[in-house]
């Protein structure tokens, strides 16, 4: 039990660290958010869904503290900070052709939902490229979520085992 809250804290201390760096480097914005989207795979990996859940609510809770801009809060609220859950709903015993659509079914229903919330404060242009544009990133996001999580249960794992 003091295990899973030590490296539980561990990993929520990272996810704020990379969610206040979106404050003081504001160019990295959605770069910093995917990171800060990462630890919870682990979580889940390490201790389950339930406490998946938990670590996100707690993730988002003091993300809402941290950063200054709402709008950025928002997004990592509704779509980074929730899709390493979102992730594991889905790939459960899928056709991975079935799991690409239902993930990017989960991506475009968020990102319509937010561009209508966010529309009344940010001007977001929307147009055949930009939603084009945003389903390659989508893919190349789940693919390197896909390639952290291969890549701790061969490599960082074994390492923090031994420690």
């Amino acid at each position: 039990m003091s295990r899973r809250v030590a490296y539980g804290g561990i990993l929520l201390a990272i996810n704020i660290i990379l969610l206040l760096l979106t404050n003081i480097i504001p160019i990295n914005t959605l770069f910093f958010m995917g990171l800060a989207s990462l630890p919870i795979s682990i979580v889940i990996m390490e201790f389950g869904p339930s406490t998946g859940i938990g670590f996100y609510i707690g993730s988002v809770i003091l993300g809402y503290l941290v950063m200054t801009s709402k709008a950025q809060w928002l997004l990592y609220a509704c779509t980074f900070g929730v899709y390493g859950i979102i992730k594991y709903a889905i790939e459960r015993d899928r056709p991975i052709f079935i799991e690409m659509i239902l993930k990017l079914l989960f991506a475009n229903i968020v990102m319509i939902i937010l561009s209508i919330l966010l529309n009344a404060f940010v001007y977001i242009p929307i147009n055949l490229i930009s939603i084009l544009t945003f389903q390659v990133i989508f893919i190349v996001y789940d693919y390197m979520y896909t390639s952290f999580i291969d890549y701790y249960n061969t490599k960082i794992k074994k390492i923090i085992k031994n420690l």
